[in-house]
């Protein structure tokens, strides 16, 4: 689902689960732009293939109870395929998920309205990589009950265009070589793909986004 330290649109077959690169939360590197993304600024409104109204906006600190209750509600088989182990989350993770550092990450939520009130339903989030810092690592996952809708693609096209605006140069992840519907999003949406170099379980995608 999420990452530790993570900083961790609509028409294709999301993924089950779809994870990527699990950021260190090392801090040496800042986004290129001091700027905002207009995409953290504005919240967007889209609507489902079942025509389910959901909106797409920046993560919040006061998001913590929101985080909390969507990762409780993700089933085993989603929480593996994004953590890429059946670890439990570590202390403070949530806290860290919610609470980002914009200078280093990007993250939107992709809520619904629940009996008046929000419901966290997806979150795409990206962060800078100290190893090569024009390279951010970046992850989504979507709510088991709302996978097949097209949320997935939204919030990953989100991510590439708050993660662009930013002047980041490009986006990579790592997933397991399993996750077939996810390679298949991620390709469609341009990103290569290829075995990571000693761990065949594992495939690193990844996308440039500016030269």
């Amino acid at each position: 689902m999420e990452t530790p330290n993570t900083p961790s649109t609509a028409a294709a077959l999301d993924p089950p689960a779809w994870l990527a690169a699990e950021p260190d939360g090392a801090t040496t590197a800042a986004m290129p732009s001091a700027a905002i993304p207009a995409g953290l600024r504005d919240a967007t409104d889209i609507r489902l293939r079942d025509g389910t109204p959901v909106r797409i906006r920046a993560i919040r600190r006061s998001d913590l109870e929101l985080e909390r209750r969507f990762v409780a509600g993700l089933s085993r088989r989603t929480r593996y395929l994004r953590l890429l182990s059946g670890r439990d989350l570590l202390p403070g993770e949530l806290e860290r998920w919610t609470d980002i550092d914009p200078a280093r990450e990007i993250a939107v939520v992709a809520v619904a309205n629940d009996g008046g009130s929000e419901q966290e339903i997806g979150v795409a989030r990206c962060a800078v990589d100290d190893e090569a810092p024009a390279r951010w690592d970046f992850a989504i996952v979507v709510a088991d009950a709302w996978q097949g809708q097209g949320l997935g693609e939204a919030l990953l096209r989100r991510l590439m265009q708050c993660a662009d605006e930013a002047g980041v140069a490009s986006l990579s992840g790592l997933t397991l070589s399993e996750n077939h519907r996810m390679l298949s999003l991620a390709r469609r949406l341009g990103f290569t793909a290829r075995r990571e170099p000693g761990d065949a379980a594992l495939t690193r995608v990844e996308k440039r986004l500016r030269a």
